[in-house]
């Protein structure tokens, strides 16, 4: 289901109108690289951030195997650089204070132009099945999904917002 998942999302970010060459990429909580490595054919430079080690050894472990090029850190985001195009999918429900990442990403690491994509959980009933039977929010996971207008209030700031409710496999 996750292969899946991130399939899916990569087909629906592939089909938005400003697709196209992505420049330098940065995944934000890459895990072991399911979005990473659908979109890293299209970008010039791809680098996968995440704070759990053991995650990222299983990336650079896939790297290695499929013969591609990502630069792998655990950080600290403020010693990465600048990207064309941020992205993160289901990362963002682990993190306390979104909002204020978001505007540390646009302005410390997004370049002119550039454009941050979300990919996280809606609050919905549901949300709950995402997460294993036993884990609970504040110990696994911080947010059990976001409404429309909190993830719009994330990017007031920004010239653009674009949403798109996609029905995850």
């Amino acid at each position: 289901a996750k292969l899946e998942r991130a399939a899916s999302v990569a087909r629906t970010i592939r089909e938005r109108p400003w697709f196209g060459p992505l420049g330098s990429a940065l995944d934000v909580g890459a895990g072991t690289g399911l979005l990473t490595f659908e979109l890293a054919p299209f970008a010039r430079e791809m680098t996968a951030f995440d704070v759990s080690s053991g995650m990222l050894e299983v990336l650079e472990a896939k790297a290695a195997e499929r013969g591609e090029t990502v630069a792998v850190t655990a950080g600290p985001l403020e010693s990465l650089g600048k990207f064309d195009f941020i992205f993160s999918l289901l990362a963002f429900h682990h993190i306390p204070d979104v909002h204020s990442y978001v505007s540390r990403l646009t302005q410390q690491h997004l370049r002119p132009g550039g454009r941050l994509l979300v990919a996280d959980l809606v609050a919905t009933p549901n949300v709950r099945r995402f997460h294993k039977p036993g884990e609970q929010v504040g110990q696994h996971y911080e947010h059990e999904g976001f409404p429309l207008k909190t993830v719009e209030s994330w990017f007031r700031a920004c010239e653009e917002f674009d949403y798109v409710d996609i029905p995850l496999p």
